[in-house]
């Protein structure tokens, strides 16, 4: 059989002038016997012990009877759907389904795999029968293999296809292998032609999915030469022309991952390519010579030039857990599903140690001791899952980090128990071709105590009928950017990029990778200390209201609550007269499901476990929660109280804007998208502010409580959408707080009292004071324009005075346990100075000795001045004794600090 390998190159050399092929792995199968995919002959003696351990003997177990999600795809044959997760069901653009022939065909290759495995095994002779009986059919069933939705199943049919006919091959009777071979090459060579054609159903995870496919079968059928294609389309500088902008990009797996490891169309899809795409990548590295000498794509080892040393795929591996929800489900962004990450245990074991691999071994035991290790396929996990991983899992390890930050995620958690604090904010800025990217820049979900709290309403599928154009539902969840946690600017909230704020550009065929985001999110700083963690991103400018730009930065402080500050910044500030611009701060939440008096049973029940996928539409009705205002809506404040969905604990989430907002609603028709074909109504805030350049921090503090002695009303109550312009003091909680008991869940957490502070007239910007008394804590919050002084005196904290965007002060008995300062210049602290700065820094700083300490993100260099003990210390600057400048009156010394991260210390 010959492949069209250099087909592309002709296109290529006429788009860009030139073609240089990247080498292909060197595989050399055609004198191989098998089996050779993922061992040989002499190795299936020790697979037979490693089967009589655990985990290794459930999953063969999982194996002969199928898996408790997904159920034995054997018996499912006979049925048609059955098999198939809930969040792996795949759709068109326009929504529809794929036919029951593609599911019989996936089944049907699943179904021969474990057969194959159990002969491999077991020498069963009924599974040998049954698995050449399927692969005498291969390629019979699907009707849907060059199209979308069907093609989803068919690359995963060919993996399995080829890994069950290389398990069987040498028990097969030479007319039968024949026969078999004559199946598997015409479902090859007839997915190959599509493959390097121009077409539209061989994209983003469909195409990673059947070229992984693809090239592992040319793999078992003995040959190279369309396994070469893939893998300079997929890793190379030749992709082929899927689309219409080709050589755009480079390696077609940047299409949809981008450097520092996100799946662009979220972790459900990335399980989607993995699933298929790891087996690939293991077999490529073994048949080229295996661990030391074989081509890795996932570490970039022995990787041809041009894909120098990107280990996007390893970051990808190892970043889906950090990101990952404290319930053990994967991040639930652009499409909402909950549901848990898969391949956790192949994932640890293919990556090295120098790229996370500890940190992927500690989340799978992590998932193991919740129950939620979920295993995609259990003949992939026995052969791919190394040992001390699978030993990982029974002893229930822990990863080694807690919050995580890239140039597209931010992940701040106070740690991996199920009732942790933890958010997630996108700072997306590259664009990809995806029907699930979503207009959600700067866009954060929450997870405390046990829920969901803040959530991203998901990608609205479940509200797309079928054989129809997009509803307004859909099109509301999945296009419009009110359907985020994010700001908005002059009701710019449409489904269609020129009326969004922020903007993103909806996928299409023709659409031009190669032109810049219209409203990228760009990283700025992040500190991750433990007690106070941060991340601050920026949009420099909105397409469709030019000149205005934001800043957002959003802290984890003491592991228990968030504060969040937003600056929208507009270029008229200096005009006369100014723009006038309505800016709107939504959040939209979420509690517990399915408890709304007429509910199914099984809105309920899908929460706490999922189960299989539902054949129709459900409408399970409101999410279970009140929003309550405890102070008036005038008041800049309200909570959201809710339960865990086993209905066990009581939570409020108090939400306290500073200063208060020109108007607060609430709105009680906002759409989700948490499983597929059940449909959920939630509430959501929006907090308005007017004018040219304006600020506010918003605090969110989540917090068990004593279970009310009639429960959470079983209805959310209508709350006032107008409310009376606010005073210039927002009013601190209400009531006391309970004595802290060692069962939060009986009688509550202690309640933190949250209001604004008084500035110092004559200065800028907005203060809180977050304090605890039975903690003995009380927390600064300051957000100013960033140019002028902005100072607090308040008799309860020590005086402080700042040049800054914003910072966040950790006190205790009026101590300073830690400070974060973001674009600042300045600050001060009971009258003596803690940093100065040539030009606006962001500064982590701790108390060290006498002095202090500090982690320092400069976008310029500068000079900066740094509290010392005194005179004469000497400032250290990441670690080497630096050029220092004491000054007696500001007891502080200085140095030159050039652009970029460093730590600041003094001796």
């Amino acid at each position: 059989m010959r492949g069209r390998g250099l087909a592309p190159c002709v296109l290529l050399v006429i788009l860009s002038g030139g073609c240089r092929p990247t080498p292909c792995a060197a595989v050399h199968v055609s004198e191989r016997k098998h089996p050779f995919l993922a061992l040989d002959q002499h190795e299936i003696p020790a697979l037979r012990q490693r089967v009589a351990r655990e985990p290794y003997k459930t999953w063969m177990e999982y194996v002969r009877r199928g898996t408790p999600e997904l159920g034995d795809p054997c018996a499912a044959l006979s049925t048609t759907a059955g098999g198939i997760s809930a969040a792996d069901e795949p759709r068109a653009e326009d929504g529809s389904t794929a036919p029951d022939q593609d599911k019989q065909e996936y089944l049907s290759s699943a179904c021969a795999l474990n057969k194959a495995f159990s002969w491999v095994v077991e020498q069963r002779g009924d599974a040998l029968a049954r698995a050449r009986e399927l692969l005498m059919k291969s390629g019979d069933t699907s009707t849907g293999w060059n199209k979308k939705p069907g093609a989803w199943y068919w690359g995963g049919a060919l993996l399995n296809y080829a890994y069950a006919y290389d398990f069987v091959q040498p028990a097969l009777r030479a007319e039968d292998d024949e026969a078999i071979r004559d199946k598997l090459e015409g479902a090859l060579a007839r997915t190959m032609a599509v493959y390097e054609g121009f077409n539209s159903a061989y994209t983003t995870n469909f195409r990673y999915r059947v070229g992984s496919g693809a090239a592992t079968l040319n793999y078992a059928l003995g040959e190279r030469d369309h396994a070469c294609t893939v893998e300079r389309d997929l890793f190379g500088d030749a992709p082929l022309p899927s689309l219409s902008v080709v050589g755009s990009y480079g390696p077609y797996i940047q299409a949809c991952l981008t450097e520092d490891g996100t799946y662009i169309e979220g972790p459900s899809y990335q399980d989607d390519v993995f699933s298929v795409m790891l087996p690939y990548l293991q077999a490529m590295k073994r048949l080229s010579g295996g661990d030391r000498k074989g081509r890795d794509y996932v570490n970039a080892v022995n990787t041809p030039p041009d894909w120098r040393s990107d280990t996007r795929i390893a970051r990808l591996l190892r970043y889906g857990g950090a990101l990952s929800m404290p319930d053990g489900n994967a991040a639930t962004l652009e499409t909402g599903w909950r549901a848990p990450l898969q391949l956790t245990s192949i994932a640890a074991s293919v990556l090295r140690e120098s790229e996370g691999r500890r940190d992927v071994k500690g989340f799978y035991g992590w998932l193991s001791a919740r129950g939620k290790a979920i295993v995609n396929n259990p003949v992939y996990s026995i052969i791919y899952t190394d040992p001390d991983i699978a030993d990982a899992g029974v002893g229930a390890q822990e990863p080694t980090y807690t919050s995580v930050v890239t140039s597209d995620m931010t992940s701040l958690r106070s740690g991996w128990g199920a009732d942790a604090v933890h958010l997630l904010m996108t700072s997306e800025h590259e664009y990809r071709p995806s029907t699930h990217s979503q207009p959600d820049q700067t866009s954060f979900l929450l997870h405390a105590k046990g829920q969901y709290l803040i959530i991203d309403p998901g990608d609205g599928r479940t509200y797309d009928i079928p054989d129809t154009s997009h509803t307004s539902l859909f099109q509301w969840v999945n296009s419009s950017p009110e359907s985020h946690n994010l700001v908005t600017i002059d009701s710019y909230k449409g489904i269609v990029s020129t009326y969004q704020t922020p903007a993103w550009r909806s996928y299409d065929f023709i659409t031009n990778l190669s032109r810049a985001v219209d409203d990228p999110a760009i990283l700025q700083a992040s500190f991750l200390t433990g007690e106070l963690d941060s991340s601050t991103v920026t949009i420099d400018g909105y397409t469709n209201v030019r000149d205005v730009s934001t800043r957002r930065t959003t802290a984890l402080a003491r592991k228990s609550y968030v504060v969040v500050f937003d600056h929208m910044i507009s270029a008229s500030s200096g005009s006369s007269p100014p723009m006038r611009h309505y800016y709107d701060a939504h959040l939209h939440y979420s509690g517990q499901l399915g408890c709304r008096p007429g509910a199914p049973a099984i809105c309920a029940s899908y929460a706490r476990s999922t189960t299989s996928s539902l054949a129709t539409a459900v409408d399970c009705g409101d999410v279970c929660g009140e929003v309550r205002w405890p102070s008036g809506p005038a008041a800049g404040r309200l909570v959201w109280a809710t339960q865990t969905d086993d209905g066990e604990r009581h939570i409020e989430l108090d939400v306290v804007y500073v200063p208060r907002p020109q108007a607060l609603s609430v709105d009680h028709s906002g759409f989700t998208n948490f499983f597929p074909n059940m449909t959920f109504r939630h509430p959501f805030s929006v907090a308005r502010y007017v004018g040219a350049s304006t600020q506010w921090l918003t605090v969110l503090y989540p917090r068990v409580v004593p279970a009310p002695s009639t429960g959470v009303p079983p209805n959310a109550v209508a709350e006032p959408s107008a409310v009376a312009e606010p005073s210039a003091v927002a009013e601190p909680s209400a009531g006391g707080p309970p004595s802290a008991v060692a069962d939060p869940s009986a009688a509550g957490e202690p309640k933190p009292v949250i209001e604004a502070l008084t500035v110092v007239p004559g200065g800028s910007g907005s203060a809180a004071l977050v304090s605890v008394a039975e903690r003995g804590t009380q927390d600064l919050a300051v957000v100013s324009d960033g140019a002028t002084p902005v100072e607090v005196d308040d008799p309860r904290v020590p005086s402080a005075k700042l040049v800054a965007r914003s910072a966040l002060l950790l006190l205790r008995g009026k101590s300073l346990e830690r400070a974060q300062l973001d674009a600042g210049t300045s600050l001060s602290v009971g009258g003596r100075a803690l940093l100065r700065a040539t030009a606006p820094v962001a500064a982590s700083l701790r108390p060290d000795g006498p002095g202090l300490a500090a982690e320092l993100v400069l976008s310029s260099a500068a000079q900066v001045s740094l509290a010392v003990p005194r005179a004469g210390a000497q400032l250290y600057l990441d670690g080497k004794p630096a050029r220092t400048t004491y000054d007696a009156a500001s007891g502080t010394a200085s140095t030159s600090v050039p652009q970029g991260r460093h730590r600041l210390t003094a001796r």
